[in-house]
């Protein structure tokens, strides 16, 4: 039996090695694309669609259209209104819309709301300031703020990033506090060995890793929670050799404080 696997960019993986010229490493299942692109002719300028209409711009013919706008139905994706024959998007869109406007509308507003946040922790901190959020599988780097001299700490960290999720204190915050995380992640033996760790993150709200490629590094990260809910992390990044163990507790405190800051004004822009 071949040995499927997805590699870490997302491609696939049969018995090692990658399976290229496809998108994302994986053919496409064209019936779930033309369902897909029945779904987005439907638009806020376009909210119904006829039989001829959805047909004439997918280019297919009238029965082929009708098979997929009659699958679509059944799983109540699309609705119709006979008296008019007109097609519309179904009560089933509703709940996705409600999830991507729930984890949207705060991650949006995270990552609006981080840059000064993270510019002010990093002058009373005087080490680098960012800002992550969950992406799928593991954490980005969406934001940073950083004192000039200390700029080569991040040089090999770009915005936009994807970070360790287990070797990295904003990986184990997200492994702490986000279900998803977890759940993504629940088949990595690493997650067991790591709960004592993360049930300490949950209690204190906070967690520290030290790096020792690249000349060491010293992270201290602490979640952004709206009602209960993580939105992000945002971390203090410092050459291990520059972290005094008296500065950390002050560290610390200043990385909570912004926290609390940050998700006030992310409560705000929510409501």
């Amino acid at each position: 039996m071949d040995d499927v696997s997805e590699a870490a960019d997302g491609d696939l993986q049969v018995n090692g090695e990658v399976v290229a010229g496809r998108p994302g490493g994986v053919q496409p299942i064209q019936a779930v694309q033309k369902a897909v692109a029945v779904l987005n002719l439907f638009t806020t300028q376009e909210p119904e669609l006829t039989l001829g209409d959805i047909a004439e711009r997918l280019d297919m013919s009238r029965a082929t259209a009708h098979r997929y706008l009659i699958t679509l139905r059944t799983t109540n994706l699309l609705a119709y209104e006979p008296s008019r024959g007109v097609y519309s998007l179904g009560v089933k869109t509703l709940d996705y819309a409600a999830v991507v406007h729930n984890s949207a509308k705060f991650a949006s507003a995270f990552v609006r709301r981080a840059e000064p946040v993270l510019r002010r922790l990093s002058e009373e901190t005087d080490y680098t300031a960012v800002a992550s959020v969950w992406n799928g599988d593991s954490p980005v780097l969406v934001r940073i703020g950083t004192p000039v001299r200390r700029m080569v700490v991040i040089a090999t960290m770009p915005l936009y990033s994807c970070l360790p999720v287990f070797d990295s204190a904003q990986g184990r915050v997200f492994l702490a506090f986000s279900e998803q995380a977890r759940r993504v992640h629940a088949s990595d033996p690493r997650l067991r060995e790591l709960e004592p760790e993360l049930e300490l993150a949950r209690r204190e709200r906070f967690v520290s890793h030290d790096v020792t490629e690249d000349g060491g590094t010293t992270t201290m990260a602490v979640p952004v929670l709206v009602e209960d809910t993580l939105v992000g992390v945002i971390a203090t990044l410092a050459f291990k050799t520059t972290v005094r163990e008296p500065d950390r507790p002050l560290v610390r405190k200043a990385l909570t404080q912004a926290a609390t800051e940050l998700s006030a004004r992310i409560s705000v822009d929510a409501t």
